[in-house]
């Protein structure tokens, strides 16, 4: 038996989980696939008691989808080691892992529209800043590396920056400086929702001298493209 899973960072305390859980449904009600979701954080939905459960019932084989945007640590170290210390236990398992989601060609086009949906007059002193998590423990960088290659893909009249809110590619080192170019800066959060880092990167802007007007797009919000890399996500592990 085969079974899927969604695996999400998850938070031990506040609602945020259950929040999440119930996006996370209503997105994909329609779908004709069955999928368990976990979280890394969490005192009773975690991946490994997840796993056990699933194991219990007769599950032999994961198909594993990170709710993960780039190969930061959870992707790259928090993850494997899980699926590490489960196949120690129960050897007869096997786990299979995709790729994050921010890499899918989707997630491009659906930042492009966030882009495009910032009405901006043909010769307007214009950039964009596209802002994800970063990784603040400077042990990974593939997470960076990929958000740049990331920004030097998406499609755009204006310049285009890959900056993050964590570590070294950080926003809070050169914004000011960046905004003195020009005359009109959109602001593109690459979080899954408006939440809680959404709110910190705009605190943290709203703290520093701006030269230009700002326009900060929606974060992805659980937007319907999601659903459709989910999906592919979970499909390539079958083939």
């Amino acid at each position: 038996m085969v079974g899927n899973i969604l695996v999400a960072h998850g938070m031990r305390k506040g609602n945020q989980n259950k929040a999440l859980a119930e996006f996370i449904a209503t997105l994909l009600k329609d779908e004709d696939y069955h999928y368990e979701l976990a979280f890394l954080e969490s005192d009773t939905q975690s991946l490994e008691l997840t796993m056990e459960r699933m194991v219990h019932q007769g599950i032999k084989e994961f198909r594993i989808v990170p709710l993960l945007i780039f190969s930061a640590m959870h992707y790259m170290s928090d993850i494997p080691d899980i699926l590490m210390k489960m196949q120690n236990k129960y050897p007869n398992i096997s786990s299979h892992i995709s790729e994050p989601l921010g890499t899918h060609p989707y997630m491009k086009a659906l930042v492009e529209r966030r882009i495009d949906d910032v009405k901006l007059s043909d010769d307007s002193n214009a950039a964009v800043v596209i802002i994800a998590h970063g990784n603040g423990s400077g042990r990974f960088t593939k997470a960076h590396d990929e958000l740049i290659d990331f920004v030097e893909a998406v499609d755009s009249k204006q310049p285009v920056y890959a900056r993050t809110l964590y570590g070294a590619l950080t926003f809070r080192n050169d914004l000011e400086e960046i905004s003195k170019q020009y005359d009109e800066l959109i602001i593109v959060p690459l979080f899954f929702f408006d939440g809680r880092l959404v709110n910190k990167v705009k605190g943290v802007i709203d703290e520093m001298p701006i030269h230009c007007n700002l326009h900060i797009t929606p974060s992805i919000n659980f937007d319907g493209s999601l659903k459709l890399i989910i999906r592919e996500r979970f499909e390539a592990l079958y083939v």
